[in-house]
Parts: C-alpha cells; structure tokens; sequence
C-alpha cells in the first residue's frame, strides 16, 4: 500500500502542471478508485495546493539531493583543493631540496679528496744520497729531495722534478779550484753533479741546497745567512757566483742554502759553498725570514742568529731528513 501511495506521489510530482487543469472531483474519484478510499476533496485540495508551491519537493525529496552547490560549498571545495595542492607541493619541495642537499654534500667530499689528492706527500720524496753512486729519480714532475752524506759543515742536496725519469750521481771533491776573489770556502768540499738522461737540460725544477750543521767547528764565528752558491766555469777553471745562476734563499730553520737554478742553467757541474770575506758584500740572495744575505746587516733582536745555533733536541735539519729520507726508502723497498 506504501507503495501505492508512493507512485502515486510521485506521479502528482512528475505531472503537477499537468493536475491543474484536471477537475478536483474528477482527480478525487481517480484516486480512491485506485485504493485511496480515506482521501477526501479537503486533503486532494491541500495536497494541490503544496504541489503548486514546489514544497512537496523538498518533503520529498533526500537531504542534499538535487542540491545546487551553494556559495559556501564551492570555497569549500576550492579550498580543500588548494590545500592538498599546497601539501603535494611542499612535499615535492622538500624532496628536491634533500636531493639538492645530497647533491652538494657528495661534490663537497669529491673536492675535499681531490684537494688532499693534489696536495698530499705522494707528490714528493726524500731520498738518501751516497758519494759517487748513481740515484735513480722518478718522474711525472715527482718532486724529489736527495740528501748525500755529511761533509765537513754539512750536508749537500739536490732536488730533481721532472716529466721523465733521471739518473743523478754526485761526486765530492775534496780538493776544489780556489774560491772567487771576495769569498772564502764555507766547505771545503764541492760537488759534481751529473744527470745521466737529461743532463740538467729542461727540468722542471732543479736546485742546489746545502744544510748546515751550526755545531760543527768550521762555521764558530761565521755568518752562515751569508752563504753563497757559486759554480765552476769549465773554460777559466774557477767559481763564479752571479746572480744569474739562479734565485738564492737561506731557510733560517733549515739553516739551508738553496740555489733554484734558471731554466737556461744546468745542474751539470761542480758546485761549492762561499761566504764573503771580511767587509765584502755578497751580490745575490735572500735570507728567508726578513734577513738579506747581501746587504751586510748584523740580524735584529728579533731574529734567532743560526750562527752556532743548535737545533731542537740536539738533531740538525740535515739528520732529520736523513731519517725522512731512510723512512721514504723502506716505504718502497
């Protein structure tokens, strides 16, 4: 019977405009003879009356069905989907940031290792160096320190850097031509270099050192900032010292002369150590440290004077890299 009544509604709401123009008595008998008994002329009446008004459609009709959004509804929505926009976007901004992090983290330690690669002591060696036997120097530009025994002040060395390997051998000659006029021997001995492959032409870095002992008896009194590297002239048979052979330094901790040769000048050669004579002005080279070597000034009190100076824990410059040099060999063997 619900349902009956239920269709029947609904055709009075599907044809409403339709039941306007259908007399009441007419629409009254229809409907009791199709099992409405209980309706009266009053109720059809009313019953009309709310279909013409559109109220049955909303009695009728489910909550929210049908519904036009309203105003409210659509900022609503727009809203919720602008929020999971904006969350989404966040998302993916955070995932390219951590990766923009990792990014720059995994470059930053390749430079950190390139740096340590570049600058590490892989690219140098110090290698000890005995009188008249030949020592095999490496190349790939390999900077390489060779130390020799200790003569009578100190110790002779020769550092080599190259593309391509060498050979150097270093004789000591105790019995050397006479010094320049002006100079006096610091030691007594000199030394002849011979490079067997390049013979000293187109190094890429080639140097005569000397590292004085300041304990030793020959250097009492002696200026040793004052020292001087000159080589022997093959043709007049004597030593020159000129600054063209090279740019001279003294390294006060070494208590070092070192000599870098010019390119145009080879280490092939006998070389010695000089000093200036009483009142006579050397003419090349520079005391590291803030002292020249030429220009005959006693040192400031702030200066440490390497004049009989005896190095930290009784071991000069020249025996600590004897040591370096011994470890370096044993690395290799």
């Amino acid at each position: 019977m619900k349902a009956f009544h239920l269709t029947v509604a609904m055709w009075l709401l599907t044809g409403s405009q339709y039941a306007s123009a259908i007399p009441t008595t007419e629409l009254l008998d229809v409907l009791q003879s199709n099992g409405l008994e209980n309706l009266n002329a009053r109720d059809l009446s009313s019953l009309l009356q709310s279909l013409a008004s559109g109220s049955c459609n909303n009695a009728l009709a489910p909550a929210g069905a049908g519904r036009a959004p309203s105003a409210n509804d659509s900022a609503a929505s727009e809203g919720s989907q602008s929020s999971g926009n904006s969350d989404a976007g966040a998302g993916n901004t955070a995932g390219d940031g951590s990766g923009a992090q990792v990014g720059q983290g995994g470059q930053g330690e390749q430079a950190a290792e390139g740096g340590e690669g570049e600058e590490g002591e892989g690219n140098e060696a110090d290698l000890p160096g005995t009188f008249g036997t030949a020592v095999a120097v490496e190349g790939g530009d390999i900077k390489q320190d060779i130390l020799f025994t200790k003569s009578t002040v100190g110790s002779f060395e020769y550092e080599f850097t190259n593309k391509i390997a060498d050979s150097v051998t270093v004789i000591e000659n105790k019995t050397p031509a006479p010094p320049p006029t002006g100079f006096e021997a610091l030691e007594t001995s000199s030394y002849q270099v011979s490079l067997a492959t390049s013979k000293g032409v187109g190094l890429t870095l080639s140097k005569i050192d000397f590292i004085f002992d300041p304990t030793s008896a020959g250097l009492q009194g002696k200026d040793i900032t004052k020292a001087q590297v000159g080589k022997l002239c093959v043709d007049t048979g004597a030593f020159t010292i000129s600054e063209s052979l090279g740019e001279l330094e003294f390294e006060l901790e070494e208590n070092e002369v070192t000599l870098n040769l010019n390119k145009n000048v080879t280490a092939e050669g006998e070389w010695g150590i000089f000093i200036p004579t009483s009142g006579q002005a050397a003419g090349n080279g520079t005391a590291v440290g803030g002292q020249t070597a030429t220009d005959g000034n006693t040192t400031s009190e702030n200066d440490q004077s390497t004049s009989g100076k005896t190095p930290a824990s009784g071991e000069t410059a020249a025996g600590k890299k004897k040591e370096k040099a011994a470890s370096s060999v044993a690395e290799h063997a």
